[in-house]
């Protein structure tokens, strides 16, 4: 069962289910038919992955941005290759090929030397992730800062307290912006908080900060982008760039470019002659397809293990620890193993369900966990 949200947008608050910045991962295949649909012949080259495989590789350039809060470009295209350098979220970089096998080739800079690398293609968009500005804004709420935008995936890398100042360098999705701040150490620290904790301060325009200056200053690869955004506004005819950029982003946008996919599943209860094997004291939170909870990748209907995500059956975890396609049952409930999250860590489980309120009203709690094990077929049937 399907359904569509459509999610209107007021300009004191927003919640939005977004469609998200971020496009569909572009593949071998895809990049085939769009070179072929310019009427230009495909060159098809051959790559070795390392380890004493090969496959076809076709020539495709173009500037790419990192959609990884900590994008590991590698020697060769496997998951096991040395990593030669790491990208931050929104870093971009130059494509010339895309392998069969789901990775690209890049060409980085190493040590003042132009040389290729190769990255996962999932994690490498076509749209640029952030909107670069500098101003100093108030935080009129506590908040913890996460080193990627969105709940799912973002790790804590500090803690805002109402009054205090950043500056923020950017904004992101629709519901985040990019700031840098002083820890408790004196340490400066980048990351991302939701735009509904920031307020402008009146009568100041820019940061007057050398430092944010000198961020302002840096080059697109180290991931100072420029891009498109919505965010949330503070109040009409304001001066400020932050909610003037919020503003102008909104009068383009339409309930149509705002609508996501939710497919909706029953619950499944366990049997009561079902065999449970206990797993131990979970934490139990709750996701959607917006983009606070996925950030960039919102609205793109489909798990990191690839198939599309099912309300009352697609949990998130740490594969690690379970892996896909395992059956859980939580508080009587029949789940499946079929996403993950950076912030999903070992005893924690992402419970998606159809709306970000929904996810809020269910909030955090600890229960047990238990795996489903299921009678082997082959034995039942003897």
């Amino acid at each position: 069962m399907k359904k569509i949200l459509a999610v209107s947008l007021s300009v004191s608050f927003i919640i939005a289910m977004a469609t998200g910045t971020r496009a569909a991962t572009l593949d071998y295949r895809t990049a085939i038919n769009k070179i072929e649909a310019k009427g230009s012949p495909a060159v098809i080259q051959y790559f070795e992955d390392g380890k004493g495989n090969k496959g076809k590789m076709v020539a495709f350039t173009g500037k790419v941005y990192s959609s990884s809060p900590s994008l590991k470009i590698r020697e060769y295209p496997n998951a096991d290759a040395s990593a030669v350098k790491t990208l931050s979220f929104g870093a971009s970089v130059d494509r010339v090929g895309l392998c069969d096998n789901g990775w690209s080739k890049l060409v980085i800079t190493v040590d003042d030397k132009k040389v290729y690398g190769y990255a996962e293609s999932y994690y490498l968009s076509s749209d640029k992730l952030i909107k670069k500005m500098r101003e100093r804004l108030s935080v009129v709420e506590d908040a913890q800062v996460l080193d990627f935008p969105g709940t799912r995936d973002g790790l804590s890398v500090g803690e805002l307290s109402t009054g205090d100042t950043v500056i923020c360098t950017g904004m992101c999705s629709d519901n985040w912006s990019r700031i840098t701040f002083k820890n408790n150490s004196g340490k400066k620290v980048t990351g991302f908080v939701q735009n509904h904790v920031l307020s402008e301060i009146k009568g100041r325009k820019k940061a007057e900060d050398p430092d944010a200056q000198q961020m302002e200053d840096a080059e697109d690869g180290e991931g100072m982008i420029d891009g498109e955004a919505v965010i949330q506004p503070s109040s009409a005819g304001t001066s400020s760039i932050w909610a003037q950029a919020a503003t102008e982003n909104l009068q383009d946008t339409s309930e149509a470019a705002n609508a996501i996919i939710v497919n909706e599943g029953e619950a499944v209860n366990v049997s009561s002659t079902a065999k449970l094997k206990p797993l131990g004291d979970f934490r139990i939170t709750h996701y959607c397809a917006c983009s606070i909870c996925c950030g960039p990748y919102s609205g793109l209907n489909s798990t990191s293990s690839g198939v599309p995500p099912v309300t009352n059956h697609t949990i998130a975890v740490d594969p690690k620890q379970i892996p896909y396609g395992t059956k859980v049952v939580i508080n009587g409930q029949v789940y499946v193993a079929e996403d993950s999250g950076a912030a999903i860590k070992k005893n924690c489980i992402d419970i998606y369900v159809a709306t970000h309120e929904e996810a809020s009203s269910k909030g955090m709690y600890r229960t047990e966990v238990y795996l489903l094990e299921e009678e082997d077929a082959d034995k039942k049937d003897g």
